[in-house]
């Protein structure tokens, strides 16, 4: 281990994670309000769409966030961090980690779902732009959704913040990114069942050390959730075919198999006591600093109260612009 990695504190390098996550809300939210701005109004967008079509919208979106990545990458990298193997993990267990995320972040999604159903905002300012332009039935829409998604934030959430901040603390870390990821979705629902699959992952990660493990286990799961948002279109167009039933039919017993597994395995582990981290090393965070020496770095703060400003203004339906 090298000198500049034995001094730097993780006072630091939260800090400077903290900046590098704020950097990159600030300039992807400038870059996506220079891209659409002009086209604010619905109509204006629907005018958009029909120019470059849906994937070509969708595209468009991902641009910001392409830049957003490549500044946070420039921040983070001052953090050293030091190349460490994974432990064996095998494929079974991998796979019921899988399940527990699908079933858990389930089940926060539909607490989510029902409190912005109880909030002052109607239901037609609850929907997810992403989500209506997937609802298009567009193919291309769809393949973009489930690649670039979980490689921008794999790269972010698991790959640069775990890699610099684990060897202070495993645990810490998988659950400060776990945070920061459920968080930067802006939305309380879809901020509540991130956070759970923010907590999967980044333990898959911690343990293998490989990003494209995670990467597969979120496209898998994108898979799943965007599948139901392709096919009810089609539905609501009265394009009702045996197959089309079918295949609804056969997403529902699948939702509900990795459901009751997910709860199983969870049970399971925790009566185990499977959810293993090392948090022994000399420069783990001491348990009684955690919360100062992570969550109240200036940085830290700034970037939480960014995203719980963007979700409470949704929530009451609050637009700045």
């Amino acid at each position: 281990m090298n000198n500049r990695m034995t001094t730097f504190t993780p006072q630091k390098a939260y800090l400077l994670i903290g900046l590098a996550l704020i950097a990159q809300y600030l300039v992807s939210a400038l870059a996506s309000n220079l891209i659409f701005m002009p086209y604010a109004e619905p109509e204006k967008l629907q005018n958009l769409v029909k120019i470059i079509s849906p994937t070509g919208i969708l595209l468009l979106m991902y641009v910001p966030r392409v830049i957003g990545v490549i500044v946070f990458w420039l921040i983070a990298r001052i953090v050293p961090f030091e190349r460490k193997a994974g432990s064996k993990i095998g494929f079974g267990s991998i796979m019921q980690l899988f399940f527990i995320m699908y079933a858990v972040s389930s089940v926060f999604n539909a607490i989510g779902t029902g409190i912005k159903m109880l909030s002052p905002a109607d239901a037609a300012s609850q929907t997810n732009q992403l989500s209506d332009i997937i609802a298009t039935g567009n193919i291309g829409g769809f393949v973009i959704v489930l690649m670039l998604a979980p490689i921008f934030e794999e790269i972010v959430f698991r790959k640069l913040i775990l890699d610099r901040v684990s060897k202070y603390g495993e645990a810490n870390a998988i659950l400060f990114s776990a945070i920061c990821f459920g968080l930067f979705h802006e939305n309380l629902s879809q901020s509540l069942y991130t956070f759970c699959i923010g907590l999967a992952l980044g333990y898959v990660y911690i343990k293998t050390r490989n990003v494209f493990i995670t990467m597969l286990m979120h496209f898998t799961y994108n898979l799943l959730g965007t599948s139901v948002m392709y096919v009810l279109p089609m539905m609501n167009k009265g394009n009702v075919s045996p197959l089309l039933v079918g295949v609804i039919v056969l997403l529902a017993i699948n939702t509900l198999a990795l459901n009751v597994l997910g709860i199983i395995f969870l049970i399971n582990w925790i009566r185990k006591k499977k959810f293993v981290t090392d948090d022994t090393s000399e420069n783990c965070i001491k348990k009684k600093d955690v919360f100062k020496t992570i969550y109240l770095r200036p940085t830290v703060i700034i970037f939480f109260a960014m995203c719980l400003f963007s979700i409470v203004s949704e929530l009451l339906n609050i637009r700045l612009f």
